[in-house]
């Protein structure tokens, strides 16, 4: 039988290839289905949206985080990292960056069956109008966070708005790609348009689906990644940016991220604050407890053996409990929170203070939520990262049970920390019986943090320092009140903390031009000793792998067979 979608044809990636139904709805035998009953059944076409939302990108997809592409983490296993992390990334080796559905492939598919919806929608009769515009704005925001995710990581691209039939392949292979700044009007413009047909909030049954306030909030970032310095400074490719720079261009970022607060407080949403002072568990929970009130958007799992989206507490647990230790914290995340007093953390400053204290003592309490380093609890005992040494200093062949002297060498942390954000305390070692957990794409948090820097950018420091402080208080930290360049480093550190791991630090760095500063140094961690009083000391600098970041890295290069078969244009250095 007449499969649905065989006319869309795999043509520069750009659209893509033959789809099945099997992604659709478990209502019959899909491979049963034509493609004149999906556009002719309303029920058929809602589950069509929900396959589109099944192939957003979840940072759990894969072993390797974007964050072990950062000097937020390092992957144990490497797993495709290094062509990142070493500098080698090219056409032909993009690595673990274009892996899963964060592939150049299967985004580009996503936005072929996205515009298939469009074509087709039309055909479908519904009961009331309603549900139509609001799968129309579904399917509108999925295309537009598809678009931004590919402009994030290659510039500008081709605008496809239609799909592209066998006898068109011809002219899909010939599509050039487009202006950064059009594609960025493209996006905001279609973001527009789904502000006006979204609701701001569904039923319980329909939890996961993209609103107005997912709308705005995507708007919001778009504009602040279009504001930034990589975009704005020294562009002489109109495809990776704007060649005359605007500073207009902060205040929109500033306009849109107030009014997406402001909406969302006004519908529900709010910073989640539970457990007060209790900082740790509040930041423990906000990631576990699915569809709180912070979470703006975010990729709905359920609970499974199968699948990296959840298995993320077998993937990254402790080697001593039975995990895997894949992607591990670096020194230099852990260094990024602050004392509880507000003030900087470094090795520098604590050896001077003597060296001989618990350096992870008394520190900003959402590290202890997202960092497990020798002596927290954990689960049901301290976790131990320590290395035996005799009297005289001299290593033995012994340690902590999550050092290589544990249960699997192989899977020991290299960096001595361990991922605590996003990790279950109650998975059973081992047990592979998960808990459901949902990757946040958007949440309240950001828009703060993206007020606060565009409100800098635009000359209004007392509004930055503003929005800053409500992030800071809900962590029960100190105001910020610096000035001038000390407070955009404070903004840039406060979004490194608060948002680690979520993979926006990739991006960051990046937009902010600060790649060859901060990823082309070694990535780091800490050797604790343990000595036969049981003192322990600390020595950080221990080096887990040495990396390195050229100018060409602040985009990806197109994947070399799509400039093989195509007439798509390569980024510069590649």
């Amino acid at each position: 039988m007449k499969k649905i979608f065989i006319t869309i044809i795999y043509s520069i990636a750009l659209l893509l290839g033959l789809s099945s139904c099997s992604d659709l709805l478990d209502k019959e035998p899909l491979t049963e289905i034509g493609e004149g009953a999906v556009w002719s059944d309303p029920a058929l076409a809602e589950a069509y949206v929900n396959a589109r939302y099944n192939q957003i990108h979840s940072g759990w997809y894969d072993e390797p985080w974007i964050s072990s592409l950062t000097d937020e983490s390092y992957m144990t296993w490497s797993r495709g990292c290094e062509p990142i992390t070493q500098g080698y990334v090219s056409p032909s080796e993009l690595g673990s960056v274009n892996w899963g559905l964060r592939a150049w492939s299967v985004v580009w598919q996503n936005i072929a069956d996205c515009n298939l919806f469009f074509e087709k929608i039309d055909e479908v009769t519904f009961r009331e109008e309603s549900q139509k515009t609001q799968l129309v704005g579904q399917v509108r925001f999925i295309r537009a966070l598809c678009y931004h995710d590919l402009v994030s990581r290659w510039g500008g691209m081709p605008l496809i708005t239609k799909r592209f039939t066998l006898n068109e392949r011809e002219e899909a292979l010939n599509v050039t790609r487009s202006g950064y700044k059009e594609c960025i009007d493209f996006i905001v413009s279609e973001l527009d348009k789904a502000i006006q047909e979204l609701p701001n909030a569904y039923d319980a049954k329909s939890k996961g689906r993209a609103t107005r306030i997912a709308a705005l909030a995507l708007k919001a970032r778009v504009l602040l990644y279009a504001a930034s310095d990589l975009m704005n400074v020294g562009v002489k490719d109109e495809k990776l940016g704007y060649t005359s720079p605007d500073p207009q261009r902060w205040t929109k970022a500033a306009e849109a991220a107030a009014i997406c607060i402001n909406e969302a407080l006004g519908n529900g949403y709010a910073l989640y604050d539970e457990y007060g002072d209790d900082v740790k568990t509040k930041y423990i929970q906000l990631f576990l407890e699915g569809g709180n009130a912070e979470i703006l958007f975010d990729k709905q799992h359920g609970a499974s053996s199968v699948g990296y989206y959840v298995q993320i507490d077998q993937v990254n647990g402790p080697n001593g409990y039975a995990g895997w230790g894949g992607n591990t914290p670096t020194d230099e995340m852990a260094c990024a929170f602050e004392n509880a007093d507000g003030t900087i953390f470094s090795w520098e400053k604590w050896k001077a203070a003597g060296g001989n204290t618990n350096p992870w003592a008394n520190r900003d309490q959402r590290l202890y939520a997202t960092v497990l380093a020798d002596g927290d609890y954990f689960k049901y005992r301290e976790l131990e990262t320590f290395i035996d040494v005799d009297q005289s200093g001299t290593e033995l062949s012994s340690g902590g049970r999550d050092t290589k002297f544990g249960i699997e060498s192989h899977n020991t942390s290299i960096t001595g920390y361990n991922m605590r954000k996003f990790i279950d305390e109650n998975y059973k070692d081992g047990s592979w019986q998960f808990a459901s957990k949902n990757w946040p794409i958007l949440r309240l948090t950001e828009q703060y943090l993206n007020l606060a820097e565009a409100h800098y950018m635009a000359g209004d420091e007392a509004g930055a320092k503003e929005a800053l402080n409500v992030i800071r208080r809900r962590a029960r930290m100190p105001e910020v009140k610096a000035t001038g360049q000390e407070l955009i480093g404070r903004i840039q550190n406060e979004r490194r903390v608060e948002l680690c791991f979520e993979e926006h630090r990739y991006f960051d760095v990046r937009r902010w031009k600060l790649g060859e500063a901060l990823l082309n140094t070694p990535a780091t961690g800490v050797l604790v000793h343990k000595w036969p009083d049981g003192r322990k000391t600390y020595t950080p600098g221990i080096i887990a792998e040495h990396r390195k970041f050229v100018e060409r890295m602040y985009w990806l290069p197109i994947p070399q067979d799509e400039i093989d078969k195509s007439v798509l244009e390569q980024n510069p250095g590649y």
